[in-house]
């Protein structure tokens, strides 16, 4: 007997029955339907990735003192836990071994804190300062000058009058819109990226929550921005001349290599690189066949980013202002790499001597925490023998 006749059969014999049935077979797909895409968990899903997004934003910001605060935790709170649950003996001089290994790394992990922490502090306050402030000869760019600030920086430099004088014009409507309704349309727009809808009265909240980091974030960009028209200013009147290849980026470079993605890997292919080369190239070293090849790519990826440029965007070559605009902003690209990159030698040598200094201070603090806790030990062990020879 087949589904159908069954079905038949029931509706003639049950009517009540058969439509209970039909009731349940609904509400059973309706509820497959809801499963993990619908309802209160898909609303749950949304958020969650919502707030992943809005993380994700917060760490792109990762510095280096966050980066400590991270292997402080590492050393302070995982490595103890490993060490106590480690495999041992079991005995009780076993249990204190590893109680004072698993004690030493919180102590050392707060000491390193300590020490390097206002030390990175001092060291890229001192840097931006030299950099941006005294104009040092040794942070000076050769073709820019004295170096352009970076928007973070403008940032921490924004008086509190500056700020006042945004917020006074905050709902002013220019040209159309005001930098509140600027505000509500960029948390919209985070909101309806992953499929959520915001009320009114939550936008309100966000906006006023997020208003003084929106507006120093714009304060920055005027002021970036002027320093870039400076800039270029100072190229107009040194009538300096402007090579085609330097107002190609490092986004041109990449798109230029996705779309010659076959004959920038065949430029590989033959220059049949050892396993020997391949290794070194692996571990950042380089041969004379991956300089070599390193700089074949180099300039393939150059040349057909200038070719793209010049049919795409013929402006950037024929608009002296296009050209001043796309070399200045380039330039101010390369000297923030060459600054990061004597931040970071500057802070290696500064660290490695607090390093030195945090291991110093933990061979000194450790044994004498060791004999406290010991001391506290038997001064407990005295008192409970006293208290069981007072009950004998």
């Amino acid at each position: 007997m087949g589904i159908q006749s069954v079905g038949q059969n029931l509706a003639a014999t049950s009517p009540n029955k058969a439509q209970s049935l039909s009731r349940s077979k609904k509400a059973n797909t309706a509820s497959a339907n809801v499963s993990f895409t619908g309802g209160m968990a898909d609303k749950a899903a949304k958020y969650g990735w919502y707030s992943l997004r809005s993380l994700s934003k917060g760490m792109s910001e990762i510095t280096e003192i966050t980066n400590a605060l991270i292997a402080a935790i590492g050393t302070g709170i995982i490595a103890p836990f490993i060490i106590l649950v480690s495999p041992g003996k079991g005995d009780k001089e076993d249990k204190d071994k590893k109680f004072f290994q698993a004690i030493r790394q919180p102590l050392s992990a707060l000491l390193a804190l300590s020490f390097q922490v206002p030390a990175t502090k001092a060291i890229n306050k001192g840097i931006d300062k030299l950099a941006y402030e005294k104009h040092t000869e040794f942070f000076r760019d050769d073709v820019i000058g004295d170096l352009v600030p970076d928007k973070k920086y403008i940032k921490s430099s924004i008086t509190s009058e500056e700020l006042a004088e945004w917020e006074a014009k905050f709902d002013k409507v220019v040209d159309g819109k005001s930098l509140k309704s600027e505000l509500e349309d960029q948390i919209r727009k985070e909101y309806t990226e992953v499929g959520l809808d915001v009320s009114e009265s939550k936008l309100a909240r966000k906006v006023e929550k997020r208003k003084k980091g929106f507006l120093l974030d714009k304060i920055a960009d005027s002021k970036y921005k002027q320093f870039i028209e400076a800039k270029i200013e100072e190229l107009r009147d040194r009538k300096f001349d402007i090579q085609n290849f330097s107002l190609i980026t490092d986004e041109d470079r990449k798109l230029a290599i996705h779309r010659n993605k076959e004959a920038y890997n065949a430029l590989e292919q033959q220059a049949k690189l050892s396993f020997t080369d391949r290794l070194a190239r692996l571990f950042g070293f380089s041969t004379k066949k991956t300089q070599a090849l390193a700089e074949q790519q180099k300039d393939f990826a150059r040349e057909k980013a200038l070719e793209y440029l010049k049919e795409k965007q013929p402006e950037v070559f024929t608009n002296n202002e296009t050209r001043y605009r796309r070399y200045i902003e380039n330039c101010v690209e390369a000297s923030k790499e060459g600054l990061k990159n004597k931040r970071f030698w500057i802070s290696l040598a500064v660290n490695l001597f607090m390093v030195a200094a945090s291991c110093y201070a933990l061979n000194w603090a450790h044994p004498r925490l060791k004999e406290l806790i010991d001391k506290h030990k038997n001064a407990d062990q005295q008192s409970n023998d006293k208290k069981v020879e007072v009950n004998a």
